[in-house]
């Protein structure tokens, strides 16, 4: 089993991000004359930065174990899928379509996995991330799933054909178990 996080370096952004909006919105409403108005706009604006941050930060202690059999997930909680049980996969990209087509790296992926019970979404930003996107596709394959179009073109754009021969990715990207 391999042990990958997302990269501190990938999270500090948005831990920047979180903490300016917690605290404009707190500021607000704390320095404002109160008022249902501005509860409602700057309290809101301070709950959706809170769950933002939260998100962040529950990221930052996720570790994603992956191996031939299963992957897994310890963050608050554990979870497991192994792959024989894999029953969904999606692939999204989240990100405007310009930014897509010239190549900019604005947007990121999102890999939903289900199965047994258990699903697991992991962001592009994880160390690791194609390898567990073919290793997933792989499991899709055997597993016989139906993945929809978007899904399939998203693992295009990885390098990953979802509907040809799986071959491991290069020597720089192989597969460690």
């Amino acid at each position: 089993m391999k042990i990958v996080r997302y990269p501190i370096k990938s999270l500090a952004a948005d831990y920047f991000r979180a903490g300016t909006g917690l605290i404009v919105g707190l500021g607000v409403m704390v320095t404002a004359p109160p008022g249902p108005i501005v509860f409602l706009v700057f309290g809101g604006i301070s709950a959706i930065f809170g769950v933002f941050g939260y998100r962040t930060l529950r990221r930052h202690f996720t570790a994603i174990s992956v191996g031939d059999d299963a992957i897994g997930s310890r963050a608050l909680g554990v979870v497991a899928l192994p792959w024989h049980d894999l029953e969904r996969l999606k692939l999204r990209y989240y990100g405007s379509r310009r930014q897509r087509a010239r190549g900019e790296g604005e947007g990121f992926m999102q890999l939903t996995l289900s199965g047994a019970g258990a699903t697991l979404t992991l962001e592009s930003s994880l160390e690791g991330f194609e390898d567990i996107a073919w290793r997933a596709t792989k499991a899709a394959r055997d597993n016989r799933i139906a993945l929809d179009e978007t899904t399939a073109g998203n693992l295009l754009d990885l390098g990953i054909d979802a509907h040809g021969e799986q071959v491991a990715p290069g020597p720089s990207e192989k597969p460690s178990s």
